[in-house]
């Protein structure tokens, strides 16, 4: 596999250390080139990362036959015979055998078909398309012929070689261009509704043009920790099943067993998991002796930001070609994928902003009116004893504007959260709101004086609750606050809440009344902000109960 700096890697077999040296210094600096002297040495210098194998019959412990059959993984291998003759039989056996050509040290020719008249025609089929595959025809027509027939002196031989072993591995990656294109045009021309199901299809394309049983996209998830399936293909058409699945740090011993076997070999740092929730059976699994995995991490702006997996069935090659290409449509869909969620990120910071006027709108009537009567009142008596209070409630929502924008733009529910008392809360939401005829009872309140809350945020929502009894029930409504199992309740004394419109009452803009339908979808947001759920039924008294209960 090629690295930075070096186009290809081969491997030369051949005992002679003349041929050795001129085959090495026509490759380099573009290939990089390991030679061997025996075929021992040739078997163990293949590898993963080599691109094409060229073997020479000049082998002092084997046959290049014997050679190609001894080597544990040839498929996609691109594997050149440099013969010293324009043997027919010796022709017929490599392509037999499974070489993809035969290169001659004293022309640099190609065989023809129709010079092996006494091939079969089989072998002859698979000549020709070894040869056309290749493109190699029309190349080698124009090849120089004249070198010694008995060792290399010239160049011819060994250009004709070069020209082959470039074209085989160009060629290897051929077939996989015209599709990354086409997968390119498509994601980088997607709309912010469509790039869920161009990723999937480009997924699937890239599956279908590599023969792959699974296609996945890994990225990490919102904490950063581990890496999730965000999209994935598979050949049983699963794709949209139920299942939990991801690439945690090795070492987490809270996960279950991988469900496939030998990932943890492949990706060295990450074991993977995948099994279906819903499935008793245990998962099927990945055979790593007998299918091939490629696991390709995508890097963005230096980042590690996810990793695109495929899975064969038969074992595969991957030549580096093949891989540029799917580590570039990796980084192009990651690319995609970010560019939706920035979006999404904006539409949301958009609508967050829209709803940020009507809340503070609606929560300012509260501080406001307190400020209002009490300058009316100094105003009338003279009394600059008045001012005091009005002073305070202007500083409440001078915080409340500063800590609303904040969390507007953040995008979060709450702020800060540290021990709160809910008895003081409740107090001090009590007299925020205008109530001189209401009356407020509380009960147990004071075995809640340490709840893990943003205080702020929680006596706005307490407001908002009171606020709301007021505008449905009216000024003498009569509000009970009291400590539950696990949480708090706020009930009031009025007609209740119909049922048909409790699972309403949250949604922005529902109102049953003359309100602005914010209170109540404001005091929600505070409450799942904190990790808490709300729920409304009726009280003892027949009116309305709202149920908060903290998080376990």
């Amino acid at each position: 596999m090629s690295r930075a700096g070096t186009a290809f890697q081969l491997v030369y077999a051949d005992g002679s250390q003349d041929c050795r040296e001129v085959v090495r210094s026509a490759f380099e600096p573009k290939w990089a080139v390991t030679t061997a002297e025996t075929g021992q040495a040739a078997g163990d210098a293949v590898d993963e990362d080599v691109d094409c194998l060229v073997v020479s019959p000049d082998l002092p412990d084997t046959d290049p036959i014997s050679l190609y059959e001894s080597l544990d993984d040839t498929d996609g291998l691109p594997t050149v015979l440099f013969a010293a003759d324009p043997d027919a039989d010796t022709v017929r056996q490599a392509f037999r055998t499974g070489f993809d050509d035969v290169i001659y040290k004293n022309t640099g020719e190609s065989p023809s078909p129709g010079q092996q008249s006494g091939a079969s025609a089989g072998v002859t089929d698979a000549m020709e398309q070894a040869v056309d595959d290749a493109e190699l025809s029309s190349t080698l027509e124009t090849a120089a012929t004249a070198t010694t027939a008995s060792k290399l002196t010239t160049t011819d031989g060994v250009s004709g070689l070069r020209e082959c072993a470039q074209e085989l591995v160009t060629t290897s990656a051929q077939a996989l261009e015209g599709t990354t294109l086409n997968v390119a045009r498509s994601l980088m021309s997607a709309a912010a509704d469509e790039v869920d199901v161009k990723i999937r299809w480009a997924l699937q394309s890239l599956a279908t043009e590599l023969d792959a049983t699974q296609c996945l996209l890994y990225e990490h998830d919102d904490e950063g920790t581990r890496l999730v399936e965000e999209y994935g293909w598979r050949d049983d058409g699963v794709e949209d099943a139920p299942v939990t699945t991801g690439l945690d740090p090795v070492g987490d011993e809270s996960l279950p067993a991988p469900a496939f076997p030998g990932y943890e070999e492949r990706l060295q740092q990450f074991d993977a998991v995948c099994y279906d929730s819903t499935a008793g059976d245990d998962p099927p699994e990945y055979d790593a002796e007998q299918g091939t995995l490629l696991a390709l991490p995508i890097v963005i702006d230096w980042e590690l930001t996810g990793m695109i997996v495929i899975t064969t069935e038969v074992p595969r090659r991957w030549t580096e070609s093949v891989r540029q290409q799917l580590t570039a449509v990796g980084e192009l869909i990651g690319h995609t994928d970010r560019r939706r969620r920035r979006r999404n990120e904006l539409e949301e910071q958009n609508e967050r902003l829209e709803q940020f006027t009507s809340v503070i709108s609606h929560d300012l009537q509260n501080p406001l009116s307190v400020v209002n009567g009490y300058l009316e009142l100094a105003m009338d008596t003279g009394d600059t004893e008045h001012l005091e209070p009005a002073v305070e409630a202007a500083e409440r929502m001078e915080t409340m504007l500063n800590e609303l924008l904040t969390l507007a733009r953040e995008g979060r529910a709450v702020g800060d959260i540290e021990p709160t008392n809910i008895g003081r809360v409740v107090s001090s939401a009590w007299s925020a709101v205008d109530t001189p005829e209401a009356t407020l009872q509380t009960e147990g309140l004071e075995q809640l004086d340490e709840v893990s809350a943003d205080p702020t945020r929680l006596q706005e929502a307490f407001e908002n609750l009171f606020r709301n009894a007021l505008d449905h029930v009216g000024e003498d409504v009569s509000i009970t606050v009291s400590a539950t199992e696990n949480g708090v309740a706020v009930a009031d004394d009025g007609p209740g809440i119909p049922e048909t419109e409790q699972e309403q009452i949250f949604e922005h803009g529902y109102t049953g009344g003359d309100g602005t339908g914010l209170g109540l979808a404001i005091v929600e947001t505070i409450i799942e902000g904190h990790g808490w759920t709300i729920d409304v039924g009726d009280s003892d008294e027949g009116g309305a109960e709202f149920a908060i209960e903290f998080d376990e």
